[in-house]
């Protein structure tokens, strides 16, 4: 029990004491009756306390009261001004600056959730470096219920003894959360018994109240923000993207690589280093944030170090903290956390980017993910320059881009994911060197899976960037298990704002669920998937919208429907249906729906199969003039 309400209990015993004392003088004069003094006494605080408490309080604990009372004020005020807030900077300024007035000279720390992380976003009076660069997981505090509004001593955490060591050891012992939909979005980690306001009752419901509210509408604001996050950050991509197209420097554009890494990713040093010809040596080819003469002294062989290892096994490296790390070499004192991605090419390793921050624990699966873009990015540019000694046309780098098309196919989905009951298979064959085309599986539990086909408008170099922008952008909302018309709108928005007028994509996605048998789907201007029920019925799917990138802020629709046992979804694009054969005669959807109902039998590969050779044959005698892309779902 709070010290506050054990003095208010105290006090409310003494009035009770005090009254009937006075009571029982005055009416034993005239009734002697023990019962009216008794009943008036209790009447008289039932309707009064709050008046005498506050009367008491005033006189006795004239400091607190006027601490209290400011307290209320600075409350009230901070829950009218988050009504209004519509930004996440301005709803987390406005929290940061009551804290500081409500818990001036008390230390604390309120930590926000980012991604799958907690970060120390405002602090005060803690001077312990170490407690400010953990990043805590949610897992830590799975635990706490969304009711919870108070942990005291960390009871129901799982938080690291380290951090519990440096907390206590700084003077924050409790948390309080705030509530976000379905977890707590923020907490607030501090001496509850520091508060001097911690039990009053007007002051306390004020502040639980706060905590009731703002962890949502930090959340809602949040979420803005990511999405206009991502969206830069594609923007980003797509000129990094533009930058490989128009030079082959190699030290110019990997310089311009880090120069929008920066910008999206905040990091406090990076470097990329290159192999070198004999692949026995890492070169330092581009740097940001280190200090110049500690890369000259140092000379990393492959296998060495952190980068060294990235390199020779090919693979992504995330360290949380580089002081227990076994693949780390030192450059900066400040370090604390380190992520190295592998430049591949052709199943070749050209080099790694390696970012370090100086918090803890700063790296999570969002950030790793749109390394990797840049990574990809980055490959390509370096392969380019090596190819080319002189700076070309435009017309011949498309020409000569036709190991792009290696990487390019890499960043479709090779190997589908397991969804319970459901196969799912999926083919893309280019007309020319890269494709237009794309498609993505994206599995969101063992239940849920998300499908998408695509067909860019253009050919070419032009049409792979757009499509490479697409999947980015797709992939970056997987996090987000949101309606398939919401992540069509979203797209449309993005390759709106992000491409040049008159580039559009056909574009279909679907999200279907095996443990409630539906399929959810929008259509933005493709070619109508087919849907083969087991009873033989035939469905098109056609609901949705226009094609994206053409119009802003268009409002897509989305239509529910059965998925059950036995039931095929063919989703295509154009250079199936529309495969000419020496007589111009297009293979067309009947001849396509013919053989998925002759073949429905077989397995969803020889499907695949089946209708990629039939469609070849058919059009044997003429050179294909269109990417070929074929996605076949069936419930077993």
């Amino acid at each position: 029990m709070p010290v506050r309400k054990i003095i208010d209990t105290v006090i409310i015993y003494l009035i009770a004491l005090a009254v009937f004392v006075i009571l029982d003088y005055f009416i034993n004069k005239f009734s002697g009756s023990l019962f009216l003094t008794f009943t008036i006494t209790v009447l008289i605080l039932l309707v009064f306390q709050p008046q005498l408490l506050d009367l008491l309080h005033r006189l006795f604990l004239h400091r607190t009261y006027l601490l209290t009372t400011r307290a209320v004020r600075i409350l009230e005020k901070l829950n009218n001004d988050l009504n209004r807030a519509s930004q996440f900077d301005e709803v987390s300024k406005l929290l940061f600056d009551a804290f500081d007035q409500l818990f001036e000279g008390i230390p604390f720390i309120f930590y926000i959730l980012e991604d799958d992380k907690y970060y120390p976003a405002h602090a005060h009076a803690i001077y312990d470096e170490e407690l400010l660069a953990f990043d805590l997981k949610t897992e830590y505090l799975k635990n706490l219920q969304l009711t919870t509004l108070l942990d005291k001593n960390f009871e129901r955490t799982n938080l690291p003894e380290s951090f519990v060591h440096h907390a206590r050891s700084s003077g924050v012992t409790s948390i309080l959360p705030f509530r976000g939909h379905n977890k707590i979005f923020a907490f607030l980690l501090i001496d509850v018994n520091k508060i001097p306001f911690y039990g009053a009752p007007k002051a306390w419901k004020l502040m639980e109240k706060i905590q009731k509210k703002a962890g949502l509408i930090l959340e809602n604001t949040a979420l803005i923000l990511d999405l206009q996050n991502r969206n830069y950050q594609m923007r980003k991509l797509m000129e990094v993207g533009q930058k490989i197209l128009s030079s082959f420097d190699i030290k110019t554009i990997l310089d311009f690589i880090l120069k929008n890494l920066k910008k999206v990713t905040h990091y406090d040093a990076a470097v990329i280093f290159l192999v070198d010809k004999k692949g026995e040596k890492l070169l330092n080819t581009s740097f940001d944030g280190y200090d110049p003469e500690a890369l000259k002294r140092m000379h990393l062989k492959v296998g060495q170090g952190s980068c060294g290892w990235v390199v020779q096994s090919g693979q992504i490296e995330v360290i949380d903290d580089v002081r227990t790390a076994e693949h780390y070499f030192a450059l900066r004192k400040e370090t604390r956390s380190q992520a190295s991605i592998p430049l591949v090419f052709d199943n070749q390793v050209l080099g790694v980017i390696c970012l370090e921050s100086n918090r803890l624990a700063y790296f999570n699966h969002q950030l790793v993910d749109l390394l990797q873009l840049f990574a990809q990015m980055a490959s390509i540019a370096i392969h380019n320059a090596r190819q080319f000694k002189v700076m070309l046309a435009k017309k011949a780098l498309e020409h000569e881009l036709i190991n792009a098309s290696k990487v390019q196919k890499a960043l479709l989905v090779q190997r589908a994911p397991k969804i319970e009951h459901l196969q799912i298979t999926a083919v893309n064959l280019p007309s020319k060197i890269v494709s237009g085309d794309l498609y993505d599986i994206i599995r969101y539990d063992e239940h849920t899976v998300g499908l998408a086909i695509g067909d860019v408008s253009g050919k070419g170099a032009p049409a792979a960037l757009t499509m490479v922008l697409v999947l980015a952008g797709l992939r970056s909302q997987k996090q987000f298990f949101m309606t398939a018309c919401d992540i069509v709108y979203r797209l449309n928005n993005l390759l709106y704002e992000s491409t040049a007028e008159g580039n559009y994509v056909t574009f279909f996605y679907t999200v279907i669920n095996t443990e409630q048998n539906k399929l959810i789907y929008t259509n933005a201007g493709h070619n109508a998937p087919i849907l083969l029920r087991a009873s033989g019925e035939v469905e098109r799917l056609h609901t949705g919208g226009i094609v994206i990138g053409f119009q802003p802020d268009f409002q897509y629709r989305q239509e529910e429907i059965p998925f059950n046992k036995g039931d095929i979804l063919l989703m295509y694009t154009d250079g199936i249906t529309e495969a000419m054969n020496a007589s111009g005669e297009e293979f067309g959807e009947e001849r396509l729906l013919d053989l998925l109902k002759r073949n429905r039998e077989k397995s969803i590969l020889d499907i695949r199969e089946t209708i990629i050779k039939k469609v070849q044959e058919f059009s044997i005698k003429r050179v294909r003039e269109d990417d070929m892309t074929l996605l076949v779902c069936k419930y077993d």
